[in-house]
């Protein structure tokens, strides 16, 4: 069909026009004897030799918009299965967390609230954090927060449906925690808001690597918390005591879930802090 186009065009471009005229003479007088059939197979056969290259031109152009969309299309579904495997991991990770997380309830006699975090503090230091648990569920200020590897801090304040957690490198808060070896008592607090510093006397013998907890004193956390460990003694400004800089064993900055522990202060100290 190609050749037979190709063969007119030739005729034309190259001049011949006595040929083309008697060849055209000729299948004039052959399709007006031929059967219908006959001269309506011709016609098509004309009309498509004519056309056959604007229709190879449309159907390639077809072609690549098919491919084009199909490829797109294959884009938007391989975008969409890699997200998904995303949110399975982060899944998984999150049950192993919270998997870990839920043997503290039998560990202590309050109840617990999982939270998880979704905001912190703006500040050039990292002193607050904000859960998605509140009074709605049970959450009220000063109860203790902490996870699987140690405590976080309390509750400072609690609305409908997220509270605010201090926490204990902010240098508002006070802790009263104990050497787990010599069970020596001291105070807790931060400074600058970064590093937690400890004070003890200086008789307690503690040294570096010591397992530091809460105490259970000033009735809001109760006793054997994990806090952190001693990284380094130094000496005070008083002789009797010794301070020591400690390492949490929580990172604050990479806090997804943490425990709410339901306990309120205990009543006689707060009917003293009250006076």
């Amino acid at each position: 069909m190609f050749r037979a186009f190709r063969f007119i065009v030739d005729l034309f471009t190259q001049r011949h026009g006595v040929v083309a005229f008697a060849f055209f003479l000729l299948l004039g007088l052959l399709m007006r004897q031929a059967p219908t059939t006959v001269r309506q197979g011709v016609v098509a056969t004309a009309l498509g030799t004519v056309f056959y290259p604007a229709q190879l031109v449309a159907t390639s152009l077809n072609t690549f918009r098919a491919v084009a969309d199909e490829n797109e299309q294959l884009k938007e579904e391989n975008a969409r299965l890699r997200q998904e495997t995303y949110h399975a991991r982060e899944g998984l990770q999150e049950l192993a967390r919270l998997h870990t997380l839920v043997r503290f309830d039998d560990k202590w006699d309050f109840p617990i609230v999982t939270a998880r975090v979704v905001g912190h503090n703006p500040g050039r230091f990292l002193t607050t954090l904000v859960i998605n648990r509140g009074t709605y569920h049970g959450v009220q200020e000063d109860m203790p927060v902490f996870s699987m590897n140690g405590l976080v801090g309390k509750i400072t304040k609690a609305a409908m449906t997220h509270s605010r957690v201090q926490l204990l490198v902010d240098p508002n808060l006070k802790l009263s925690v104990m050497e787990r070896r010599t069970r020596v008592v001291g105070f807790l607090e931060s400074m600058d808001g970064h590093m937690l510093t400890a004070m003890v006397p200086t008789h307690a013998g503690i040294q570096v690597g010591d397992t530091l907890v809460t105490s259970g004193l000033g009735g809001i956390f109760p006793k054997g918390i994990p806090v952190g460990t001693v990284k380094n003694v130094r000496k005070s400004d008083l002789d009797v005591m010794r301070l020591m800089d400690v390492a949490p064993f929580q990172e604050f900055s990479i806090l997804e879930e943490v425990f709410v522990m339901e306990k309120e202060p205990d009543w006689v100290i707060q009917e003293l802090l009250d006076e």
